[in-house]
Order: C-alpha cells, then sequence, then structure tokens
C-alpha cells in the first residue's frame, strides 16, 4: 500500500508519494521501498499508488522519451490509460486496486489533475460490484484548489476532513492553505502522520513541486520530522513562486 496525495491550484500543484513496499508471502509480510512517482519538466508528473505486482509503469514511460516537445499532461494522461487497459491490463489477473494521479499544467497555463485507475470508486458506488477502468478529471477551477489522495485514502481523509472542519470554524490551524507554502506543508504532513500509524506508508517522502510554467523541482524528506521551512522556501523561490502566494 502506499499514499499519493495530490494538490492542483493555479498557482501550483504538489504531488506527494511515500516509499514504502509492502511484500507479502505465505507466512509474512515485509516492508521494503520503491519508486512511486516519475516526473518530467515542462510536462508534467505521474504518481502510483496500490498494487505493484506487475505494475511497469515506470519502465513504460521511460520507453516513450517524454518531453514538452512530444507530450502535453493531458497527453500524458492519455498515455497512462493506455498503460493501464492495453499493457498492464491487471483484470486478467485478479490483480487488486490500482491508479495514478497524473498532474501539471497544459499548454494553456491550466492546472490539471487526472486520476485513472482500475478498481472500485472510493466510496464505492451503489450498485458498483466489480472493478472497472475509469478516467476522472480532478483538475481544479480558477479560483480553487482541489486535494486528491489515494492508497491510504482512509488515513488521509481523517486530517483533511479534520483541517477543513476548523478552517470553517473559523478556528486557529498551522495550515494556511490560502498560500503554496501551506500547499507544500500539509502534503509533507500528510504523508508523516500516515507513516506514524502504519508501516505500509514510510520514508523517504518525495515532495513534487511543478510551477505554472510546468518548471518542477523535487523536495526530499528522509525522516519523521517536519520539512525544513527554509528548503520550502528555496524550492519555490528556484520556481519564481512567492511562498505566500495564493494557492
Amino acid at each position: 500500500m502506499t499514499i499519493v496525495f495530490s494538490v492542483a491550484s493555479p498557482a501550483i500543484i504538489v504531488m506527494t508519494v511515500d516509499s514504502a513496499v509492502t511484500l507479502d508471502f505465505p507466512n509474512r509480510r515485509e516492508y521494503s521501498t520503491g519508486r512511486k512517482a516519475y516526473l518530467y519538466p515542462e510536462v508534467g508528473c505521474v504518481a502510483t499508488w496500490g498494487a505493484r505486482n506487475g505494475n511497469q509503469i515506470g519502465r513504460f514511460l521511460e520507453q516513450h522519451k517524454i518531453n514538452s516537445g512530444n507530450y502535453s499532461v493531458d497527453e500524458l494522461k492519455s498515455l497512462v490509460y493506455r498503460y493501464l487497459t492495453d499493457d498492464y491490463r491487471p483484470h486478467e489477473s485478479n490483480i487488486d486496486d490500482v491508479g495514478y494521479h497524473i498532474a501539471g499544467f497544459d499548454r494553456d497555463g491550466r492546472a490539471r489533475l487526472f486520476h485513472v485507475f482500475y478498481g472500485f470508486d472510493r466510496p464505492t458506488r451503489p450498485g458498483q460490484q466489480r472493478r472497472e477502468y475509469q478516467t476522472y478529471d480532478h483538475s481544479p477551477n480558477p479560483d480553487s484548489a482541489t486535494l486528491l489522495y489515494n492508497g491510504r485514502n482512509d488515513l488521509a481523509e481523517i486530517m483533511v476532513l479534520s483541517l477543513l472542519d476548523l478552517i470553517r470554524m473559523n478556528a486557529p490551524t498551522r495550515f494556511d492553505l490560502t498560500t503554496t507554502n501551506g500547499l507544500v506543508r500539509l502534503g509533507d504532513f500528510i504523508a508523516r502522520f500516515a507513516a506514524e500509524l502504519t508501516p505500509e506508508v514510510a520514508p523517504p517522502f518525495m515532495i513534487h513541486l511543478i510551477s505554472p510554467h510546468n518548471q518542477a523541482r523535487k523536495i526530499r524528506n528522509n525522516s519523521l520530522c517536519p520539512l525544513d521551512g527554509a528548503e520550502i522556501q528555496k524550492s519555490l523561490k528556484e520556481l519564481g513562486i512567492d511562498g505566500e502566494t495564493s494557492g
């Protein structure tokens, strides 16, 4: 299992993934680490959650030599869907739920966030009795931010809903979701919170930042301690983003 936590807004896209890999044997379970996100500057980022047996999305993407000359984020989404349905075909092997977040800014500068997956909707739709292939568009409106989380989404939702409740009550919080800095810190926090509760989520945590000009930076957090604020500010500055800019 894993956690993938994506935030898309007109000012920044933040995609956070952990590195835990669960290995099940007949009489025991072990944990290792592995790569779960693939960043393509000037195009977008792909992050995977769920089943890993047979999931070769990274190798598939590398074969296509993705760059801004031949792909946009929308075309990247279509490529991932093609891999899932034509190459991977998890339904043939009775594989558990598996999916991908695909995000970036399109050629018109609009934030785009897609969810391509095989499995059950979460929460499960009334009457849905089997896994299905789906593509959902979670791209934000020009004046809003979208939060999308999968894998151990049950743990992420606890914190997201609690934080939103506090914001609605005008109660003091430690996260200002109106700023890009706050959105980056939230992704880091959600991953660390889940890792404190279960070994199915673990560091290092990889936080991928994408600017409206589709420039990208990656921050690595090797521990359960919060990201250093200076490191966040340095990455945002390199992207030409003010940390206090509205997210």
